[in-house]
């Protein structure tokens, strides 16, 4: 961190000096231009930082026109999406996620964040005591942009279609400086439309293997969406070098949706009444405002990053669903109004100073106050008969706060060690209507060591090794024992509660990485890992006493993770010294895992991907750039306990984009995404003492065409 600031504020002194040299051209000037541009460019924090990240630029991020960060991700070394789960290592439930360093507020969604107004993406492998240690498979931070180095006005305009989705957004950002202020606005509005069918089979077997049900099905979800988005920021430097900083955002949506699914059953019956049309219509309104103060500044020799947040949001939601049987002859009406409250408030802080020669010291605290609650009124019963009026109230909070402590040094020039250890305690309470009141708290301390070592000679291969403590704490959703009904209970439909006992997951970890940076921009890397994970929290499926099922959490034994990563990336000059303008990059994940209370083979963790590929390719002219990226996900069975098991399938995304400049201030970018046309599957097997149940899906998959102006005034 210290090196990446000495190289901006080098590179702000010399856009100061610039005038200056134009004028006086004496023979000293040309010499300190040339020693701090070679500073710049000889810092790269994948290479030269003791604690390992991969770092995603914003100029690989725009590449591709994606209107959302989840199409970016996937292409990303060491990071599998399936929709909108990010995993790392396979595992979606134990990668972190962060905006700006912590955890977004409840209600946040991604979605609604566009690639245009980030700066950079991290990908973390190995936790560090300055973020949460709730990372057991990493942690993927996305930066928002903050500086304002020059004026800025710029409008963005995308549009995307498939054949089960159309998209229009139009962003923009102001910019400006005055001299010791500056600021910035980005705005963001968009639609959004979905019209996705899909369809299936469900079907039942006896002990004896008779088939005794069996059905057909088909689903179709509308949904219209449109949203706003305002995120201005104020940026004043004062005395000394100190800062004031200040933003906020804004988001606010609405959602009006229909869907319909249809059974034709060929064997027996499913239920009695035995529905088999339902309908249902929602709509949704939500609002989301946050602000962060945020004070930088000297302090006892060293420098103090401080800020304070608070963040408030409503999501409103009113919906109303028919189940009908045969020829509409028994109909049962379930009409639901809910209103949520959101309140966030919360503090975190940074003091670094380098006391002795070499050490970088730096101690932080993170506190965090969430307060949610859910307001529902329910009406169901048959059509024609006197209806149930069911009022609902649940109240969580949850409080978070850490303390941290790290130190970096270097032993030797070639030689780096990094120490730390971060203490961090959660209490969740909760209470609701007809819940017993019910409080749940849990603290862990995460010790944390890295080391880098460089092969002498600037040879540009070197060792990283990290040993960490990393944890998982139960949702609030896992910990209460409110019960959330499903539409249709089945064994693949359940009823869901919480469990107030549960304790985190607790892991051991141990990363090895051996890196190769054979010339500028190219890197060969293969690295190695394992977690030990105790008071693994898997999830139960019972019947209760009235025979409805019912998902249930509770900590369950041990379970081993172990990963093999490649990467490879370099321009095609390295080979071809008069070869074409082209970056090439391919990276291969294997990933293994194993629960031991569960019975094998596939026993895996968290419906891990047992195989992931990345390859592609851009090429750069004067005035175009064209690139192609191909992403491959194995599939395989996955055994999630003794009775039940998933299948993953395999999946195969091209992608392929074009950019034309036609001058400074304007670019279009044209692309297409699944090229291939693949399908999404899914598939789901259920074994006890009654028989065997079995489901499965599909849902049909299109070329997503993409075109996204870029204009700046």
């Amino acid at each position: 961190m210290a090196v990446a600031l000495a190289v901006a504020g080098s590179g702000t002194a010399l856009a100061q000096q610039a005038p200056a040299k134009a004028a006086d051209k004496d023979a000293d000037s040309p010499v300190q231009k040339v020693e701090i541009k070679a500073q710049a460019e000889e810092y790269d924090p994948r290479r030269d930082d003791t604690a390992s990240k991969t770092v995603i630029t914003n100029a690989e991020i725009m590449k591709y026109g994606d209107t959302n960060v989840f199409d970016v991700l996937k292409r990303a070394p060491g990071v599998t999406v399936i929709g909108n789960s990010i995993r790392m290592r396979g595992l979606g439930n134990y990668t972190q996620v962060l905006v700006n360093g912590e955890r977004p507020p409840p209600g946040f969604s991604l979605d609604t964040l566009p690639p245009e107004q980030i700066e950079r993406i991290e990908v973390v492998r190995a936790a560090s005591a300055e973020f949460s240690m709730q990372a057991i498979a990493g942690t993927v931070n996305i930066v928002l942009k903050r500086v304002v180095a020059k004026t800025q006005r710029d409008l963005r305009a995308n549009l995307s279609h498939a054949d089960d989705q159309r998209d229009a957004i139009l962003l923009g950002t102001l910019a400006d400086r005055s001299g010791n202020l500056s600021w910035f606005v980005n705005g963001l509005a968009g639609r959004t439309l979905r019209d996705a069918p899909s369809g299936g089979s469900d079907d039942f077997t006896n002990p004896q293997g008779a088939l005794t049900q069996q059905r057909d099905w088909w689903r179709r979800n509308r949904s219209n969406n449109a949203f706003l988005g305002l995120q201005p920021r104020l940026n004043w430097k004062l005395p000394d070098g100190d800062q004031l900083n200040a933003n906020a955002f804004l988001q606010m949506g609405r959602s009006n949706g229909d869907g319909a699914t249809h059974y034709h059953e060929t064997t027996g019956r499913f239920g009695n009444p035995d529905y088999v049309d339902f309908t249902n219509q929602n709509v949704s309104r939500t609002r989301f405002f946050g602000g962060e103060l945020n004070w930088i500044a000297k302090l006892g020799g060293g420098k103090l990053d401080a800020k304070l947040n608070i963040t408030q949001g409503k999501v409103s939601n009113d919906s109303t669903s028919l189940s009908a049987t045969t020829d509409n002859l028994i109909v049962l009406d379930r009409d639901s109004t809910s209103r949520s409250d959101y309140d966030t408030i919360g503090s975190t802080g940074k003091y670094t100073r380098t006391l002795f020669e070499g050490h970088a010291l730096a101690a932080g605290w993170e506190i965090n106050q969430q307060s949610t609650e859910d307001e529902v009124l329910r009406v169901e019963g048959i059509v024609g008969a006197t209806p149930r009026i069911i009022p609902e109230r649940f109240k969580p909070r949850v409080l978070r706060y850490a303390a941290f402590g790290q130190d970096e040094w270097n032993l030797t020039k070639d030689w780096s060690v990094y120490l730390g250890a971060r203490w961090e305690a959660i209490r969740t309470d909760s209470e609701g209507t007809g819940l017993v009141e019910t409080q749940s708290k849990s603290h862990v301390l995460g010790p944390v060591a890295q080391t880098l070592y460089k092969f002498p000679d600037k040879s540009g291969r070197q060792l990283r090794l990290a040993l960490t403590r990393t944890y998982k704490a139960p949702s609030t959703q896992q910990l209460t024992a409110r019960r959330y009904e499903a539409a249709e209970n089945t064994r693949f439909n359940p009823d869901s509660s919480g469990n107030p006992n549960l304790r985190p997951e607790l892991a051991n970890g141990i990363d090895l990485t051996y890196e190769h940076f054979f010339s500028p921009s190219a890197v060969f890397s293969v690295g190695t890992s394992q977690r030990r994970i105790r008071d693994y929290i898997r999830t139960r499926l019972t019947q209760d006493d009235r025979g409805l099922w019912l998902n249930q959490p509770l900590n369950d034994g041990k379970a081993t993770v172990r990963t093999l990563d490649v990467e490879l990336k370099f321009p095609l000059k390295v080979l071809l010294k008069d070869g074409p303008n082209v970056d090439l990059r391919a990276s291969v994940n294997k990933n293994w895992s194993r629960v031991e209370t569960v019975p094998g083979p596939d026993n895996r963790l968290d419906q891990q991907v047992p195989l992931s590929a990345n390859l592609g390719a851009d090429y750069r002219a004067d005035k175009q750039t064209f690139g192609a990226s191909f992403v491959y996900r194995q599939g395989s069975p996955v055994r999630t306990s003794a009775e039940q098991t998933v299948r993953l399938f395999q999946r195969r995304d091209l992608d392929v984009y074009w950019l034309y400049k036609f001058n400074p201030g304007q670019q279009l970018r044209l692309s297409a995404n699944n090229l291939l046309g693949e399908n999404n599957y899914g598939y789901s097997r259920y074994e006890d003492v009654n028989g065997v149940s079995r489901q499965a899906s599909l849902t049909p998959g299109s070329v997503k065409l993409g075109a996204n102006l870029e204009l700046k005034f």
